[in-house]
Formats: structure tokens, C-alpha cells, sequence
């Protein structure tokens, strides 16, 4: 992630904003082929923390939750690609779009309080399943 939030700083502050635009759009883009692959094939593909994980969600919840599950991750992701690809088409990006009267810490403070949110909540759900597996 913080490889990730460096490269679009940059390209940002740069302005290369439609460069950094379609940077996102190929990475939802692998997002939906591999989640299409998974749903179809019931291979998850991943680290082996991510496999694990992804394998005792579908135990957990059910074939038919997961799958459910999985549908809805894959319209989600192809409907964000498709919106931002309806923005880069109907969005003039000929104007001077730089960053150069912001500091770094314009982008530093929502990308921190966003990876410090999403890591909270899956500290809680573990939480949540060593108390499920303690009372099951």
C-alpha cells in the first residue's frame, strides 16, 4: 500500500493525473479478473495468508453465501472501473492540474486514516471469531 500511495503522490504532484487514472482502472481491472476467476473456478489465487483466509470464509459462510459474496465483489469492482473509465472519457484533463501549492501531507493524512480504519475493522473481526470460537 505504500508502494502505491508514493507512485500516485508523484504522479499526482506531477500532474499526470490521467496516467495515475488509468493506473487505477488496470489495477480494478486485475481486481475483476481474478475475482471472475475465483468465482468461476473455486481456485483462490493469492498469498497463502489470502488463500487461508478466503478458504474459511467459504467454509464459514456457505458455497452459496460465498458465492453470493463473490458476485457482488466483482459488480462492485467492474462498476468502479466502469465508472472511472465514463470519467476519463468526459473529464477535460488539458487543463494544469498540479499539486505543487499542496504539501505531501494533503494526501499523507486521508491515506494514513484509511489504512488505519480498514486495520482496525479486521482487528476487530478477528477478535469477533476467537470469541465465536471460544463460545462455539
Amino acid at each position: 500500500m505504500l508502494v502505491i500511495f508514493l507512485l500516485l503522490s508523484y504522479l499526482l504532484e506531477s500532474g499526470k493525473i490521467l496516467f495515475a487514472t488509468w493506473i487505477v482502472i488496470l489495477f480494478i481491472f486485475v481486481m475483476v479478473v481474478l475475482s471472475l476467476y475465483t468465482l468461476i473456478t473455486g481456485t483462490i489465487i493469492g498469498t497463502k495468508t489470502t488463500r487461508r483466509i478466503r478458504a474459511f470464509d467459504r467454509k464459514r459462510w456457505g458455497k452459496t453465501k460465498w458465492k453470493l459474496l463473490n458476485i457482488t465483489e466483482v459488480v462492485l469492482y467492474s462498476g468502479m472501473g466502469v465508472g472511472l473509465i465514463y470519467l476519463v472519457f468526459n473529464t477535460d484533463f488539458d487543463f494544469d492540474f498540479h499539486f505543487h501549492d499542496r504539501s505531501l501531507s494533503t494526501f499523507t493524512f486521508p491515506f494514513i486514516g484509511s489504512w488505519v480504519g480498514y486495520n482496525l475493522g479486521e482487528i476487530i473481526r478477528i477478535f469477533g471469531l476467537k470469541e465465536q470460537a471460544a463460545n462455539g
